[in-house]
């Protein structure tokens, strides 16, 4: 009887010393869990503040792209207007009637020449 009252006894101390042990783990798993977290989040914002004033200087040239490609567009089509001007002026003899009296300000005899201008808006 003896033997069996010490080796109950060491169960016990052992499952006491198993107890502790096992809730000392479980606290640092959940630290190491939570410290892992945490340098996540961390890195993240890091990464975000990284990123920031680069995601802006995007933001920029998007915006000035935009404006030279709206340039772009106006300037191609003013030139689009002024070679169907060119090729009708040189091409098509009645345009070029109409346009040398206009800006010239000819008339054939007898000819009456009306001239309307518009306001021009401020």
């Amino acid at each position: 009887m003896k033997m069996a009252r010490k080796q109950t006894s060491r169960i016990r101390r052992r499952s006491y010393a198993d107890d502790r042990m096992m809730s000392r783990t479980l606290f640092l798993k959940r630290l190491n869990v939570f410290a892992f977290y945490l340098l996540l989040i961390i890195a993240c914002g890091g990464v975000i503040a990284k990123c920031l004033p680069e995601f802006r200087k995007l933001q920029n040239a998007e915006e000035e792209l935009a404006l030279v490609q709206a340039n772009e567009a106006a300037i191609n089509a003013q030139y689009d207007q002024q070679l169907r001007e060119y090729r009708a002026l040189e091409q098509d003899p009645y345009y070029l009637e109409i346009y040398g009296r206009d800006r010239l300000d000819l008339h054939k005899e007898g000819e009456r020449v009306f001239r309307f201008s518009r306001e021009r808006m401020p």
